[in-house]
């Protein structure tokens, strides 16, 4: 039999945890092959603040020296959880810091035609994997044609920035329920998962939101 519920994971493209969270997520549901819910990947920005053109990463990193070793921690291990499950972080090939909202737009255009999931995987991986800058425009361009979306909607959508109305509603919808970190995870409206949690925890809670839901049918009925 299979069950359906909803998920809206609320993330943002540079966010690491949010990368390695979504892998397991993913791996997770693969594990539940007799679960189909409907997964909504919602915007969160980190940095809004952050320059349209994005900061240098090396000299904005300088003004935080004194996390410098705790940083260096923080990647270290995120690369050997990383590539538990397939991610190759590359936290030596990213220059730049980008601001995040040209590339939650390219992902909400995305979901117009069925590949918000795909797109939002394509801008993180070339972010954390291959170093590009998530912030230019010609760049989300291209990752969007590799997602098999049209370059001049791709563009149009980037340029006029079609959708900023929904990213800043959904943006403030998060901030009503009280989320301030991410990757965030909101099973059918109620019950919350935070953080990049392990594989096995992500599948328990699908079986305990499927049971909580089917004891809520029966005392209804």
């Amino acid at each position: 039999m299979v069950s359906k519920f909803r998920i809206d994971v609320y993330s943002d493209t540079v966010c690491p945890w949010c990368l390695l969270g979504k892998r397991r997520f993913e791996l997770a549901l693969a594990e539940r092959p007799h679960y189909e819910p409907r997964v909504i990947w919602r915007p969160f920005e980190l940095n809004p603040d952050m320059p349209v053109d994005g900061v240098d990463r090396a000299a904005h990193l300088a003004t935080r020296s004194g996390d410098r070793d705790r940083m260096l921690e923080t990647q270290a291990s995120l690369t050997e959880q990383g590539e538990a499950v397939g991610i190759h972080f590359r936290f030596d090939l990213i220059q730049r810091l980008p601001n995040t909202r040209r590339s939650h737009l390219l992902i909400a255009h995305a979901a117009r035609y069925g590949r918000q999931s795909q797109m939002k995987d394509r801008v993180m991986r070339a972010y954390f994997e291959e170093g590009c800058d998530i912030g230019d425009l010609d760049e989300l361009v291209r990752l969007a044609v590799e997602c098999g979306l049209a370059e001049s909607d791709a563009r149009n959508t980037l340029v006029l920035r079609a959708g900023q109305d929904g990213i800043i509603a959904a943006e403030r919808h998060a901030a009503a329920l009280g989320i301030t970190g991410v990757p965030n995870f909101i099973f059918d409206g109620q019950y919350t998962l935070s953080g990049a949690q392990p594989v096995n925890a992500m599948a328990r809670v699908f079986d305990q939101v499927m049971e909580y839901s089917s004891s809520r049918e029966v005392a209804s009925s």
